[in-house]
């Protein structure tokens, strides 16, 4: 049996090996809300990101002011997933503001 001194460089070694998640790219989130396929093969069939013509423009806005507001109505979680993709690949926090009753 091996001791776990000599398991360690292996560990590291495939930790090292691994490949880094490619960084989207701001084209490849406009792609994405377009329902568009990518360059960097980001986004999931199981994860919602076409955005309708009322959600675009709340995301517009978000990229303009930099932060996104939520209505109370009409908007679905596609927005967020949409802005939250662009604020990684912009290297901004995301900030996001809810209406309330």
């Amino acid at each position: 049996m091996r001791d776990a001194a000599q398991c360690r460089p292996c560990v590291e070694l495939c930790v090292a090996e691994r490949k880094a998640k490619p960084k989207i790219s701001k084209d490849d989130v406009e792609k994405l809300s377009r329902g568009q396929a990518t360059t960097s093969r980001s986004g999931s069939r199981a994860t919602p990101h076409r955005l309708t013509q009322k959600e675009r423009i709340l995301f517009e806005s978000a990229k303009k002011h930099g932060f996104l507001k939520i209505p109370l109505t009409g908007a679905r979680v596609n927005v967020e997933n949409i802005y939250l993709k662009w604020c990684e690949a912009s290297g901004v926090t995301p900030v996001i503001i809810r209406a309330e009753d």
